[in-house]
């Protein structure tokens, strides 16, 4: 008679204790934070649909939104990949949070705490700006680093439905938008989107503002923003790239993500224009610059302008790339070819790009070829739309260069 009461209170107990497990939520947002470097709180906010088939999401930045490429959903496990950053959120919901870890899968494979809970709309804090101490507005920075001072870097601020817009604007392109509040003389901003991890602390003192950006691993890296008049950069680049040899064209080879095998000497660039774009899935300034390169060739592909993805990627697997590519292309609506050249470590770049270019700086890189073969100009990096007048400075630089090379 005690067994039966005790086999009967335990169920009981099992039955009351699962009853009150909510099961996950299929459709709307989420908020959470992810332990960074140094324990700092890295904040995310993101859009989950997994009643859609497939199940379907988004990063929010703002007004930003950055997709989720693959959901799944397996009893109470939800991971998130990031095939081509080679990156995974893995967590298991508990009834009342998503908890895990972001796995950054290299050979120094790293793991970061993460937790998310459902809520009913993307929260809001507005942003107080007492008279005289906005951190609206242009600024250059200046980064102390091993070298000296760095003072390449520009930075700008600016207000949108109460909440405080920014980026981070290097030579080589941006950090991406971030968005957070001021509080008097204190302000932080975030930006968290799968491939990128970040918050700003800044502090006024006087008429500057003392900073650290905080990321998913490292030291933070500390700044100074001093005003300045503009957000587009005046200053020439440091290291720029060019052709080892001028008078020799630059060439290519790799393959589609059906297998086809794309040269420089193919027939279908003979006499034309070309758009070469020194890329790979994983960075998120080419992401911006991908939409720019669809337009132009959308524009001029008519008048002899041919573009070309030349994709380095994390891993040398043919296999991944080929899933990478696919993904990419099919999120901004590429019509153009996108060719796997390898992995980035060192030597397969040595091979095929720093044997014909000097000072390589890195992803992206663009390289304008005339009709007759030769390089005309490399544009290094890109700067993306949340960067504002930098973007619709660089919009312009892109049409002129295509329509000088296409007249």
């Amino acid at each position: 008679m005690l067994l039966r009461t005790l086999r009967f209170l335990i169920t009981l107990f099992i039955f009351l204790f699962l009853g009150c497990q909510k099961s996950i939520p299929l459709k709307g947002m989420w908020a959470g934070t992810t332990t960074g470097a140094g324990n700092k709180q890295l904040p995310f906010q993101l859009f989950l649909d997994l009643q859609s088939a497939p199940p379907a999401g988004y990063f929010c930045n703002g007004y930003e939104r950055t997709p989720i490429p693959e959901i799944q959903l397996r009893g109470d496990s939800l991971s998130l990949h990031f095939s081509e950053y080679g990156a995974a959120m893995l967590g298991i919901w508990n009834g009342k949070e998503w908890r895990g870890g972001f796995f950054r899968y290299r050979s120094d494979t790293s793991r970061n705490e993460f937790i998310a809970s459902p809520i009913e709309a993307a929260p809001t804090q507005a942003t107080t700006l007492p008279i005289g101490i906005s951190l609206v507005g242009k600024y250059q920075a200046y980064i102390p680093g091993k070298d000296g001072v760095d003072s390449t870097t520009i930075a700008s601020f600016w207000i949108q439905n109460d909440s405080l817009y920014g980026t981070l604007i290097a030579p080589d392109g941006d950090y991406g938008l971030f968005v957070g509040t001021q509080q008097g003389s204190t302000a932080t901003l975030a930006r968290f989107t799968g491939w990128q991890a970040f918050v700003m602390e800044l502090e006024l003192q006087e008429t500057i503002w003392n900073g650290s950006l905080y990321a998913r691993i490292g030291k933070p890296m500390q700044f100074r923003l001093v005003p300045r008049a503009s957000a587009v950069s005046s200053s020439a680049q440091e290291h720029l790239t060019t052709m080892k040899n001028p008078k020799a064209p630059f060439t290519f080879l790799g393959t589609t993500m059906s297998g086809q095998l794309i040269s420089s000497t193919d027939d279908r660039f003979k006499g034309k224009a070309l758009l070469l774009d020194i890329m790979g899935t994983w960075c998120h300034n080419c992401m911006d610059a991908a939409p720019l390169l669809q337009q132009l060739y959308s524009e001029f592909g008519k008048d002899g302008i041919e573009v070309v993805g030349l994709a380095f990627e994390i891993s040398d697997s043919p296999d991944l790339a080929k899933k990478n590519l696919s993904l990419f292309q099919q999120r901004y609506g590429l019509t153009y070819p996108l060719i796997f050249c390898g992995s980035t470590q060192d030597a397969n770049v040595e091979l095929k790009l720093r044997n014909q270019l000097d000072n390589f700086a890195g992803y992206p890189t663009t390289i304008l070829v005339n009709n007759k073969g030769l390089v005309e100009k490399i544009h290094v990096g890109f700067k993306g739309p949340g960067t504002g007048e930098a973007y619709q400075e660089q919009v312009h630089q892109y049409y002129d260069a295509v329509k000088h090379l296409i007249n």
